[in-house]
């Protein structure tokens, strides 16, 4: 939840603006305080403080620190308030350690009162224990291998943490958190051969980057070592640039692949373009972003271990649970059994696990801890592990036996947009690929793809076009206490992924509520104070009627209705209506009404889906909320 980045250089004596240069990229991580940590000379320089990183620097000139090594930290509170004294980087009692992690320590009260107990402490944070437990440690053991070899074996939780010690050494280590080094060769070093993508026992390099996504150092190297769990490093400084060591837990040197990672990464998260932020860039990146996911390669091997699944689990956190309920939906329609469930709670549930399933894993990140755990727990049942995501070296794929990634590129804005419309495509295109693997009649070819990629591209654009409407709806709407989004059938999974993105970014009360279930006992918060608002999502399929049924009954207690609809035939029955580009308008005869896999299943959901974003979005600025970064929230969420 926390993000982590450290930099050292022998060419460089500013460590402290590329640290902040970073750490603004990091900040969908999490962003309720900012610090550094600064080595110049033998001393350690820490300001740190709450807020962004833009406000921390302007208030504590962190830019100021000068060194040419250094580690940076943007916050999401977990243990103790948002507060200066609870910000990263802290430090040890003599000042010689300072630190930055993120995760959870499971037993940091039982050392902080144990072992440590005639420790100073400054914090309310489980975090700082990692540095007086390295102090305590360096007090009995002259080698920082051994140290950090005890270190591990004392701490409990999950966690990804690098500290810099006083005499220029960086050490770090994680534990079900992500932790990535980013290294800049040397002229000079033969040991350094990335090309032949061999292993060697060290490193030296003339930079180094560690970070907790390579989005932090991608503009400066493409080389990448990505540590295991429970592996921990050492960069020691020497002449002309530094030696990077790895171990094992048991302190054993070990010797990592450099990975080279795509460079176009980058150009994605320079600036904002001509967008006021990176969600409505995101928004209305959607136009190419479905039409890439449409594209992915997906491994046949994927196709077929779902088809011979005694039964497919599928599960996520967040808008990508809302992708799972829609994987369950078509996937269910070309005969796959399959059960849906929150991340959080595949470990609690009823449903018995074993290997003869599939656990089929939806994420952006690829880091989210909940999903992690979820994924843990269904290996160590023997099940096997597919995964749909968007970062291809997240520790998601790693532990899965094949995945498919939804080609969304970096999505910096806190709240799901591109990479869920992305996910969908996959989906819908794993599902038609599961039809025409169970009926060669039907005939899903490139030409398909190609065709309903550019139909689909085209009516994101209608969509888009029509924002001053959305902007105007927003203008009406913004002050409401309760949204409640109604839908039915695949509609309904919409509702719920525009609900909670009014949450996020609007924060505004919102709900979703099958349509047929509102004389169930929601109309009685019905009235005509207009303090509510009811969305209706109503395309010309199977369900158009009956939702009009609903809406009726709405009406006819004075509520407020939006809808959004491709059919005129009862317009007059919403207050406000948002016509959506009509899928009979576009050659989708022709690439597709193939079986139960039509293109309505994938057009009806993402021409429904982008309006409750550019809502959502529209309101939030007009309330002057920063749509980028909605409070109390982070984009992938590490801890349990």
């Amino acid at each position: 939840m926390c993000s982590i980045i450290a930099y050292a250089s022998c060419n460089c004596n500013d460590v402290s603006s590329i640290l902040l240069d970073s750490l603004s990229l990091l900040e969908y991580r999490g962003y309720d305080s900012v610090g550094i940590a600064v080595l110049n000379g033998s001393s350690i320089s820490v300001r740190k403080g709450v807020g962004n990183v833009k406000d921390v620097n302007r208030k504590h000139r962190l830019e100021e620190l000068v060194g040419s090594i250094g580690i940076g930290h943007t916050r999401w509170a977990t243990h103790g308030s948002i507060s200066d004294l609870n910000a990263h980087p802290h430090t040890s009692c003599d000042g010689r350690i300072a630190i930055v992690h993120n995760g959870i320590i499971d037993n940091y009260l039982e050392l902080r009162e144990g072992i440590l107990k005639d420790h100073s402490f400054k914090s309310e944070t489980d975090s700082e224990v990692i540095a007086h437990m390295l102090e305590h440690l360096l007090s009995r053991h002259k080698d920082i291998k051994d140290v950090m070899v005890a270190l591990l074996r004392l701490l409990h939780g999950s966690y990804a943490f690098v500290a810099l010690l006083n005499d220029g050494t960086l050490v770090g280590s994680r534990h079900n958190e992500p932790l990535i080094v980013g290294v800049v060769p040397s002229a000079n070093s033969i040991l350094y051969h990335y090309a032949n993508r061999k292993k060697y026992n060290d490193v030296f390099c003339s930079s180094c980057f560690i970070s907790s996504d390579v989005l932090a150092f991608i503009k400066y190297t493409d080389k990448a070592i990505f540590l295991s769990n429970d592996e921990f490093f050492i960069l020691r400084p020497i002449k002309h640039g530094y030696r990077l060591s790895i171990y094992d837990a048991e302190g054993n040197k070990i010797g990592k692949q450099i990975t080279q990672i795509a460079w176009e990464l980058s150009s994605y998260v320079i600036d904002k373009g001509k967008y006021a932020h990176y969600t409505l860039k995101e928004i209305h990146e959607q136009e190419y972003t479905i039409a890439r996911a449409l594209c992915s390669k997906i491994n046949h091997e994927f196709i077929t271990r779902l088809i011979d699944a005694r039964r497919v689990i599928v599960t996520g956190s967040g808008s990508s649970y809302n992708a799972s309920l829609y994987a369950k939906h078509l996937l269910a329609r070309v005969g796959v059994n399959i059960d849906a469930c929150i991340a959080s709670e595949v470990r609690y549930s009823s449903i018995s696990i074993d290997s003869n399933d599939v656990l089929l894993a939806i994420s952006q990140s690829g880091e989210t801890a909940d999903l992690l755990d979820a994924v843990r727990y269904a290996k160590s049942k023997g099940c096997k592990i597919l995964s749909i995501v968007n970062v291809n070296t997240s520790s998601l794929v790693r532990e899965s036996d094949y995945f498919t990634s939804i080609n969304a590129g970096p999505e910096i804005g806190v709240a799901a947009t591109k990479s869920f419309t992305a996910q969908l495509a996959v989906i819908y295109k794993v599902a038609s690929l599961i039809a025409h693997e169970n009926n060669s009649n039907y005939d899903y070819s490139i030409y398909y793809y190609d065709s309903l990629s550019s139909a689909i591209s085209k009516g994101v654009r209608d969509i888009i076009a029509r924002e001053h409407l959305l902007s105007s709806i927003a203008d009406t709407i913004k002050d409401v206490n309760d949204i409640y989004v109604i839908g039915k059938g695949v509609n309904h999974i919409i509702a719920l992924e525009g609900a909670l993105k009014l949450k996020e970014l609007a924060y505004i009360h919102a709900e979703a509520i099958n349509a047929g279930e509102l004389k169930h006992g929601p109309l009685a918060l019905i009235d005509n104070s207009r303090s509510s608002v009811v969305i209706a999502l109503n395309v010309k399929d199977n369900t158009y009627k009956d939702v009009i049924n609903n809406v009726k009954e709405v009406k006819a207690r004075g509520g407020y209705v939006i809808g959004i609809s491709d059919c005129y035939e009862y317009k007059e029955c919403y207050d406000v209506m948002l016509d959506l580009p009509s899928i009979y308008d576009t050659n989708e005869r022709d690439c597709g009404f193939v079986n139960a896999i039509s293109y309505e299943s994938l057009a009806y959901p993402v021409y429904q889906c982008i309006p409750l974003q550019l809502l959502a979005y529209n309101i939030a600025v007009k309330k002057n909320y920063n749509p980028d970064y909605p409070r109390n929230i982070a984009k992938s969420v590490t801890v349990t």
